[in-house]
C-alpha cells in the first residue's frame, strides 16, 4: 500500500473533539504490500485483503484520521484526494463545539434565548439527525451532551453520577425542544440551558461530503473511512468487477480479530458499540452509550453495525438503534427506513460472541455461524 499523509504542523492545544488546524504538507512513505484498513487498536469494520494493490491517503481531523483508499484504476486521482481532503478543516471548524467561533458553538450561545439563522448545510444535517431522533423515538438525541458529560465520557474517563446528576442532566436534554423553522432557516432552543453536538453524525456527513466532491472530480472508485467507526465505498476495488468494495466487520473488544465480510458499493456502513470506552463501578460494566431517554448506558449488543446509502444516515441511524437494543429494533424493523444490519451479541465466556443479521446482507466473508435473514 502506498500511504500519503496529511500531517498537523504547527502549535495549539489540541481538544477532545478538534484537532489544532495548523499547516500541512503531504507525506509518501512505504512500499507495496497488501491493504488493512483496520488499525490495532480500532473497533471499526477494516477492509478485507484483495488482491489490488491500494493507495490510502489519509489526513487527521475531527480527533479521528480520515482515509481515501485508491485502488489502481484510480491513482491519477491521488492529487484529487490529497485536496478534497483539506476540506475537513472547513467542515470541523463549522461543527466543532470545542471552538467559541464555530457556527454550532454560536447557535449554542443565543438559541436559548432567541432564534438563531443557520447557514443551509448545517440546517440541513440539524434537520436530518432531528429526523433520526423521531424516526428512533428519541434514542438518537444531539442534545444528549450533558448526559456524556454527567457519566464522565466528555472527558473519556468515566464515571457514575448521583441520581440527582442525571436528573439535573436530562432536564436539559430532549430532541423535541429543539426547534426548527426551516422558512427562515433558524434553530431555537426551549431552554437556556440547552445546547446541540452534531458528534453523532457530523462524521458521517463529512464523509458523504468529500465523496460528492470526489464524484465530482471524476473519482469514481474509491473507499472513505473516518476513524473508528465509519466506511462509505464507491464503485468498486477490482476495476469494473461490479463487485463493490469487501469490509470486514471486526470482534467489538479484540479489532485484530475478523468475524464476518461484507460487500459495500455505492453504501456506506457505520458501526457502534461501547467495546473500547467503558468503566467498571462496583463489579458493574457501564458503556459510553448513553441512553438520552433514561440518562443511563444502553445497549443489549456488544456492537451493531448497519448499511444505508448515505454516511451521515448511517451514522445516526447506527447509533439510534443500538440504545434503543434489540426489542425496541424487532418492532422498527418493518419500518422502510430500516437499515440491513449486523448484530453482534456477547457470549457466555469472555471474549464469545455470537453473530447475526437482519434484512440482506451481501456477504464478502459470511460469519461461522449459519445467519438467517
Amino acid at each position: 500500500m502506498r500511504k500519503i499523509s496529511k500531517n498537523s504542523e504547527g502549535s495549539g492545544k489540541q481538544s477532545h473533539n478538534t484537532p489544532h488546524a495548523g499547516h500541512h504538507r503531504a507525506e509518501i512513505s512505504g512500499g507495496n504490500h497488501r491493504h488493512d484498513a483496520n488499525p490495532s487498536d480500532s473497533p471499526r469494520p477494516e477492509a478485507v485483503s484483495e488482491s489490488a494493490i491500494l493507495t490510502e491517503v489519509t489526513r487527521k481531523a475531527m480527533a479521528t484520521e480520515f482515509a481515501i483508499l485508491l485502488p489502481p484504476q484510480s491513482l491519477d486521482s491521488v492529487e484529487l484526494a490529497v485536496t478534497t481532503l483539506e476540506r475537513l478543516d472547513q467542515i470541523e471548524q463549522t461543527l466543532t463545539i470545542y471552538n467559541d467561533g464555530s457556527e454550532i458553538s454560536k447557535i449554542n450561545r443565543i438559541a436559548g434565548q432567541k432564534p438563531v439563522p443557520a447557514s443551509y448545510p448545517t440546517f440541513q444535517l440539524i434537520e436530518r439527525a432531528q429526523q433520526w431522533s423521531q424516526r428512533t423515538r428519541g434514542a438518537f438525541d444531539i442534545t444528549a451532551g450533558p448526559l456524556v458529560k454527567a457519566w464522565g465520557f466528555t472527558e473519556r474517563s468515566g464515571r457514575k453520577p448521583s441520581a440527582d446528576e442525571v436528573n439535573t442532566a436530562l432536564g436539559k436534554v430532549g430532541y423535541q425542544h429543539l426547534n426548527l423553522n426551516r422558512e427562515h432557516r433558524t434553530v431555537q432552543f426551549d431552554s437556556p440551558e440547552m445546547s446541540i453536538n452534531l458528534g453523532g453524525i457530523g462524521k458521517g456527513d463529512a464523509l458523504d461530503q468529500i465523496a460528492d466532491e470526489l464524484r465530482r472530480g471524476g473519482l469514481d472508485d474509491f473507499l472513505l473511512h473516518g476513524g473508528s467507526s465509519s466506511v462509505l465505498a464507491a464503485g468498486d476495488q477490482t476495476a469494473n468487477s461490479g463487485l463493490g468494495w469487501a469490509i470486514g466487520i471486526a470482534h467489538p473488544s479484540k479489532p485484530k480479530r475478523r468475524l464476518a465480510g461484507v460487500r459495500l458499493r455505492n453504501q456506506a456502513l457505520a458501526t457502534s458499540g461501547s467495546g473500547k470506552q467503558f468503566f467498571h463501578h462496583r463489579g458493574k460494566r457501564y458503556g459510553h452509550v448513553i441512553d438520552p431517554r433514561t440518562g443511563f448506558p444502553a445497549g443489549d449488543l456488544a456492537s451493531l453495525t448497519v448499511i444505508m446509502n448515505s454516511a451521515a444516515d448511517a451514522d445516526a441511524c447506527g447509533t439510534g438503534l443500538f440504545v434503543a437494543g434489540t426489542n425496541e429494533m424487532e418492532t422498527l424493523s418493518s419500518e422502510p427506513w430500516f437499515p440491513p444490519a449486523v448484530l453482534i451479541r456477547n457470549g457466555k465466556r469472555q471474549d464469545e460472541v455470537t453473530v447475526s443479521c437482519m434484512g440482506e446482507i451481501e456477504w464478502a466473508d459470511p460469519p461461522l455461524d449459519q445467519l438467517k435473514p
